[in-house]
């Protein structure tokens, strides 16, 4: 339906274009008339026009007056003027502003019924303009978290940007983060899904995972979520407060231990996390991401329900490493894009990576080799390229198969490769986690009088109180506070036996602060006091 309003100051020339717009049955048009430039303002404030035929020559207010008006209260009204004689170049002024046309009144029916229907077609297009537009608001609003997903995965995988560049895509594409901030990173893990689950169940409980963790982390924690892999997620967090662009690593695992322990009570997920021990720069966050995933196919990452951070990796040049090798795959992105340039710049820059290297770590060299390797015979297969190429160049150096004879030998090959791995990553994590308790044991056995809660012991090993506690429990099958007691009382027993000293005075030596906080102790491990323990040795 379109609203038209005709307006002239002549009440004949009103009445016969109402007679003939309500003759039209090819458009739905409701008509309102007036009969100057007063009135039609007072319809159009109530109402909304899209259409308004109006004479120029009119008292109080002409048409000319009359279309600013209406052009101020309903921009997109198109205006029709009606005049009594040829006077363009007095409305020529006004065609810019909605004006669709003029109309002689003394040329009859068809140049109206025309006039109206340029109108009605620019309607027309503009409403399906406008159409089109929205639907692409909301299919760009709907797509935006794919797309953000896409852009911060390739700043993880080493994809290079500039600070321009950076800042410019995270407002395209509303990311909550600030790109000229240090970022917090959080590699996360579903150590276990429930046996019941399907895809959808694990998409709705990893957007769980999701809400447990920024609830945990407000009102001071700004974050972005994105799921990398089936049981794979990784979180990217600054303070909201430009004050300070880093949290303790202490107050992280805190808030993480809160979001393990959520999970596993309301969602019946074992998780296990892997944070950063301080916030990086937006360039070398790829390797800061790697470092992190990395920790989960070695040592204590190997177990469930981990929860760490990477003060446990010294290891500096595996950094570099896992930044480099994630840049490979941009070569095959500069051969799909012919962007010789581009990949010769970056094919310079690994070859430096290369000899830059030391003895004893020809391994990022070859792992690099295999990569490179990978990237090209991906895309000369897919472009059928081996055949041709192979008469130009000798290709055997692309081959890994060259030396197996046989598909059967090559996955005889990869499976005993594969034993040997999974019985070497059991092996690493025993005896990591064995090397933590012998750690624990050694500084407890030394520092009886020392400070030995939970939390100055998981200090020693950069583990949380937590995640200690539980660890040494599944490894010993006993409580670690029931070992240092344990402990502590048998040095008194030594003490009080070997030695004169006073019973105050042992009781420093093993970690009271008292002789009667020890004495209640020694009597509830014992049944006997201190006093009567050594009487009874005599």
């Amino acid at each position: 339906m379109y609203r038209i309003l005709i307006v002239d100051d002549e009440p004949v020339i009103v009445e016969g274009l109402l007679e003939l717009f309500l003759q039209m049955k090819q458009w739905d048009l409701e008509v309102y008339k007036a009969y100057d430039g007063e009135d039609a303002l007072a319809i159009a404030e109530k109402t909304r026009m899209d259409i308004v035929m109006t004479d120029i020559q009119m008292p109080v207010i002409n048409g000319i007056e009359l279309q600013r008006e209406l052009r101020k209260r309903w921009p997109r009204c198109r205006v029709i003027f009606l005049t009594g004689y040829d006077d363009f170049s007095y409305i020529q002024s006004s065609i810019r502003g909605g004006v669709v046309d003029y109309v002689l009144k003394a040329e009859g029916d068809e140049p109206v019924i025309a006039a109206i229907e340029k109108a009605i077609g620019q309607i027309s297009e503009e409403l399906e303009l406008e159409q089109l537009i929205s639907s692409a608001r909301t299919q760009w609003q709907q797509t935006l978290p794919m797309l953000r997903k896409e852009y911060l995965l390739e700043l993880l995988q080493g994809e290079p940007a500039a600070f321009g560049a950076r800042e410019e895509r995270f407002s395209e594409l509303d990311i909550p983060l600030c790109p000229d901030r240090p970022v917090g990173i959080v590699a996360g893990r579903v150590d276990q899904w429930r046996e019941e689950m399907g895809p959808k169940d694990k998409a709705l409980f990893m957007f769980a995972i999701q809400n447990v963790a920024e609830q945990l982390f407000e009102p001071d924690v700004k974050g972005l979520f994105l799921t990398t892999a089936p049981d794979r997620f990784v979180w990217l967090f600054q303070p909201k407060s430009r004050d300070d662009d880093s949290l303790e690593t202490e107050v992280v695992l805190g808030r993480l231990e809160s979001v393990q322990a959520a999970c596993k009570q309301y969602l019946k997920l074992i998780c296990s996390f892997i944070t950063g021990s301080e916030t990086c720069a937006w360039e070398v966050l790829s390797g800061k991401y790697e470092r992190l995933t990395g920790m989960f196919y070695r040592g204590l990452g190997i177990g469930n329900e981990i929860l760490l951070s990477d003060r446990r990796q010294p290891a500096p040049a595996e950094y570099r490493d896992a930044a480099d090798l994630k840049k490979v795959h941009l070569l095959g992105q500069y051969l799909e894009r012919k962007e010789r340039d581009s990949f010769d710049r970056l094919l310079e820059e690994l070859t430096i990576s290369v000899k830059e290297r030391t003895r004893g770590q020809e391994g990022y060299s070859l792992e690099l080799y295999a990569h490179l390797s990978a990237v090209f015979l991906t895309y000369l297969n897919r472009r059928e390229l081996l055949a041709p190429f192979s008469e130009l160049l000798n290709l055997n150096p692309l081959y890994p198969m060259s030396g197996h004879k046989s598909w059967d030998e090559a996955s005889d090959f990869f499976r005993r490769l594969a034993e040997m791995s999974f019985d070497r990553t059991s092996d690493e994590s025993e005896k990591e986690t064995n090397e933590v308790v012998r750690r624990i044991h050694d500084h407890v056995e030394r520092r009886l009088e020392g400070d030995l809660s939970l939390t100055a012991l998981s200090e020693i090993v950069h583990l949380t109180p937590f995640y200690l506690s539980r660890l040494y429990k599944v490894k010993t099958g006993a409580n670690l506070i029931d070992y240092i007691i344990a402990a502590r009382i048998d040095k008194a027993k030594e003490l009080l036996i070997g030695s004169s000293l006073k019973i105050g005075e042992i009781a420093v030596r093993v970690g009271y602060e008292s002789a009667s906080y020890f004495g209640r102790f020694f009597k509830n491990a014992t049944g006997l006091t201190p006093q009567q323990y050594r009487d009874s040795i005599k």
